[in-house]
């Protein structure tokens, strides 16, 4: 059965609600669904914490972030036919290098057009006809490009999905942040939350009362008059860790509306920008099947380099 994903719920744990399985809990925020139903949207991948894919046993924590695509079965996603950037495939996992812009599943306001409707397409035209829902085993950002890991089942996602508990997959972006940097490089630790006053942003919690652990390096490549270009490699994956980070330190990314990166008097260099300049150009994890370790490095988008050329002229 193929499904078409027509809402979805976001929901932070509360500190009196932790400490149940994740099935469980969602039982209670679906109420007229049935056990059987929650545990079959866990497996086919269609429930989120904190942005990684999780199994119906997980338990849940204070302040987990959970995401539910709730499926209907009467409709099919579309496949269609649009350029997604297959960056490396095998029989068990592909890799895609994203597009700024795309959106990554179907919801509600984003049932077409997705790199989900694109894989269908893709998968489809194959001489073997491809009846499984690709599955995407982390997330990046409308506005961030770069790549992302698809498993072509839900026994390869399992596997995979166990690396990112024990940081086995490694993920590394490059950035443009405003202003000068003056250290080489840094590490950025702190607790991030939904924010107290707008649950669409994250905020960051320095007294750790709140918030989950997380923790970013970085790295200066160049600096630039106003600009500073940046390695950053995520040790935790938290929603929308990067760009909160380096707004808390004073530096956020370049035309990232969310997180104050379009609010600079110096933005008029980079009229024609239209999302942040983020890009994940780098990802290292277990092979599920031949257990080598595989990693992929990506070009760094025209976007960004057309940016940097820029920036050099105002050295």
């Amino acid at each position: 059965m193929i499904y078409f994903f027509y809402d979805k719920k976001k929901i932070l744990v509360k500190k009196k609600e932790n400490l149940i399985r994740i099935d469980t809990y969602i039982k209670f925020i679906l109420h007229k669904k049935n056990r059987n139903f929650i545990q079959k949207i866990i497996e086919k991948g269609f429930v989120y914490v904190n942005n990684i894919l999780i199994k119906k046993n997980y338990i849940v924590k204070i302040n987990d972030v959970i995401e539910i695509f709730i499926p209907e079965k009467t409709k099919n996603i579309i496949p269609e036919n649009f350029k997604i950037n297959i960056f490396y495939e095998d029989e068990y996992v592909i890799i895609i290098n994203k597009q700024s812009g795309l959106v990554v599943h179907p919801g509600k306001g984003n049932e077409s057009m997705t790199l989900i409707n694109g894989l269908h397409f893709y998968l489809l035209k194959k001489k073997n006809i491809y009846n499984k829902i690709p599955i995407l085993v982390h997330r990046i950002d409308k506005g961030t490009s770069g790549l992302i890991l698809v498993a072509k089942d839900k026994n390869i996602l399992e596997k995979i999905s166990k690396q990112f508990y024990i940081n086995n997959i490694k993920r590394k972006y490059i950035t443009l942040v405003w202003g000068y940097i003056k250290n080489n490089k840094g590490t950025i630790i702190c607790n991030i939350g939904r924010s107290l006053k707008n649950r669409i942003y994250m905020n960051v919690f320095p007294n750790g009362i709140y918030g989950k652990f997380s923790i970013t390096h970085y790295k200066v490549l160049e600096r630039f008059k106003y600009v500073t270009l940046l390695k950053c490699t995520l040790e935790t994956g938290r929603t929308h860790q990067i760009r909160v980070h380096l707004k808390y330190i004073g530096h956020p990314i370049l035309n990232d509306k969310d997180y104050g990166g379009n609010t600079y008097k110096e933005k008029k260099l980079f009229i024609n920008m239209k999302y942040q300049a983020l890009h994940a150009y780098y990802i290292e994890y277990i092979h599920p099947i031949y257990r080598k370790k595989n990693y992929l490095i990506c070009p760094i988008p025209d976007r960004i380099k057309f940016l940097i050329k820029n920036l050099r002229l105002f050295k």
